[in-house]
């Protein structure tokens, strides 16, 4: 085993000009942050429009089947009014959403801070739409609770919204680790920065 003299660990680095041991290729850093940027607008895009599309669809289908059944289910009205009001919230949000996407700068944080506005409003919308849960379980349940209970349509409805709930919370957690990995990147370019 050979032992190194401080002496002969002065002369290797002051032969290498004082250079730090590491570098930061910034252009791939910055490649990278903007992938993850599009990556983030992509997620909230498509979460938009599947939750505007889902919000659209089902009270037409819930509007149909009562109007074939003939209830003159009150539940169903509330049901659907309350789904299309939703997309209509959604369409509004993504609308507030791209109106702010060019008020960031074209630079590694300016486009960090954009995936991380992103992620800060996924997390959001994933948390409003766990909550949004509860008033259409309960309306379903009231909607089909009348003379002719159908007890395998209301086990498969338990544990279909089980099911929703419990993918819902495994994405809103999702999100928010993703939401805080951004955060910790933009700390440290941060504190690299002032160094």
């Amino acid at each position: 085993m050979i032992t190194m003299e401080f002496d002969d660990i002065k002369k290797i680095w002051d032969s290498q000009d004082h250079r730090p041991l590491y570098a930061i290729d910034e252009r791939a850093l910055h490649k990278r942050i903007v992938a993850k940027k599009n990556r983030s607008r992509h997620i909230a895009n498509k979460s938009e429009i599947i939750l505007m599309v889902t919000n659209l669809l089902a009270p037409t289908l819930i509007l149909i089947i009562d109007k074939i059944k003939d209830n003159g289910n009150y539940f169903s009205y509330i049901l659907a009014t309350l789904m299309v009001a939703t997309a209509g919230f959604i369409l509004y949000s993504r609308m507030q959403r791209k109106r702010t996407e060019n008020q960031f700068n074209r630079s590694m944080l300016g486009d960090l801070d954009h995936a991380i506005a992103n992620a800060i409003y996924q997390v959001r919308l994933s948390y409003i739409m766990r909550w949004y849960m509860a008033p259409v379980v309960l309306l379903c349940f009231l909607s089909v609770w009348d003379k002719e209970i159908s007890i395998p349509l209301i086990l498969f409805m338990a544990v279909f919204f089980t099911a929703a709930f419990f993918a819902g919370t495994w994405e809103h957690r999702w999100y928010t680790r993703r939401k805080q990995s951004l955060e910790a990147l933009r700390e440290k370019l941060i504190h690299e920065e002032m160094i």
